[in-house]
């Protein structure tokens, strides 16, 4: 219970019915004990304002510092749930959805089109499972527009990438993110996997008419255009595939493709739009995927491999957010691992969650063998409570939680000279 305390806490305090000096010391101590719930105090008169004077903002934690703050509260089992995207196969919130989360506590949901009814119905599962998460989740679909254009049916048509970098006007990918997000957002999404910034070499068969453009500065334009636009609504957006599947001709939903290509030629194109975009520091949160390439490593799928995730991605292109797997029932996956097997090599290749299991039995399985991997030493604490921290700043960035003021700050009152007013 020691998160969903937060979050209470957390709740009160943007009400106004707590005081600077009382939110302190109930956050404090709200997870110190496992036994008794925090007691929230009765609401309090609200604290006049002197004629002409305004309260002056607080100075905030940044998200970094409260989400560390949080790590050191959480439990093993609540660290271990933040890891997992799972997905609701049903319409409805039934007890079988509910025994995804409600034990499990998982960072994030995903749904795709057969969990999509009508727009309320969506609205109500979201709304439904969010209740019973102690931090809310991020709740995932894959909306590009276009050929994978999950809400048309609720908003209307949206445009493709191709189409738009067809314009020339790196402002209508702007808009056309900014539009994605408002209409993800009616319906209780706030993270998106999208956009896709492989750059399309050849016309595979899994990326016909989702990229933006056929060299990396046409898809590093228009693709952060589009992410600026989604972001701004404040939806996260998640940039896919790493390290690139332009040049695939195999789809790894029936098979694990394999691209020949030098790592000369991944640095210069289908790395540079991951490469760009990490530098601008707007990317949260990049998607791996199931793809073999030998020159980055000959063993191992991209979304397994530490030195792709953790050589490349971590360490080369200095990305500190959030990465998460491709979906690990793909056959390019299971053909050689169970779920459970590559989700414990994806956390220990230096993603941060993975996607996405549909059972109890599958998470159980997840957790376990995350717990054998602490235990060998494959897996570290540090590695871990990293992980779950690059979360939950993501998490306080985009205001699923809510920020926290800085220790011993307190409210002041401005008047208008001071203001500048």
């Amino acid at each position: 219970m020691c998160m969903r305390r937060w979050a209470a806490i957390g709740a009160w305090y943007k009400k106004g019915f707590l005081s600077l000096s009382l939110l302190l010391s109930l956050l404090l101590s709200a997870c110190s004990s496992h036994s008794a719930p925090t007691q929230i105090p009765s609401i309090a008169p609200p604290v006049s304002v002197p004629k002409g004077q305004t309260w002056a903002p607080v100075k905030l934690m940044s998200p970094d510092t409260q989400a560390a703050m949080m790590v050191r509260q959480m439990s093993l089992a609540e660290k271990l749930g933040q890891l997992i995207i799972i997905q609701f196969t049903h319409m409805t919130y039934t007890p079988d959805q509910a025994a995804l989360v409600v034990p499990f506590q998982p960072g994030g949901v995903i749904l795709y089109g057969y969990a999509m009814g009508t727009a309320p119905q969506v609205r109500t599962l979201l709304a439904d499972a969010q209740r019973d998460s102690q931090i809310p989740m991020f709740t995932f679909t894959d909306q590009e527009g276009g050929v994978v254009d999950r809400l048309a049916g609720y908003s209307g048509p949206h445009m493709g990438a191709p189409a738009i970098a067809a314009t020339g006007n790196p402002q209508v990918a702007t808009q056309q993110g900014a539009r994605a997000a408002r209409d993800l957002q009616s319906l209780g999404f706030n993270a998106d996997l999208a956009p896709d910034v492989d750059v399309a070499l050849v016309n595979g068969p899994d990326q016909w008419g989702r990229t933006f453009g056929k060299d990396p500065q046409t898809v590093t334009t228009y693709a952060g255009a589009w992410l600026e636009g989604l972001q701004s609504q404040q939806v996260v957006g998640c940039l896919k595939h790493f390290p690139g599947l332009g040049a695939a001709t195999t789809d790894a939903h029936t098979s694990l493709p394999v691209i020949g290509r030098t790592r000369t030629q991944f640095e210069a194109t289908e790395l540079a739009p991951y490469r760009a975009l990490i530098a601008t520091g707007q990317v949260g949160m990049v998607m791996s995927t199931d793809v073999l390439v030998p020159a980055l490593d000959p063993n191992m799928p991209a979304e397994l491999s530490r030195p792709i995730i953790t050589g490349i991605l971590r360490d080369e292109l200095h990305f500190n957010g959030v990465a998460i797997t491709d979906a690990l029932y793909m056959a390019g996956i299971t053909e050689k691992w169970s779920f459970a097997q590559a989700a414990v090599l994806a956390i220990e290749a230096g993603n941060d969650m993975i996607m996405a299991p549909w059972s109890p039995s599958l998470i159980r399985g997840i957790l376990a063998g995350l717990q054998v991997a602490l235990t060998k030493g494959d897996l570290s604490t540090a590695q871990l409570d990293a992980s779950v921290q690059r979360i939950l700043a993501l998490k306080l960035r985009y205001g699923l939680l809510p920020r926290l003021p800085v220790q011993g700050s307190r409210w002041m009152f401005n008047t208008e000279a001071e203001s500048g007013g």
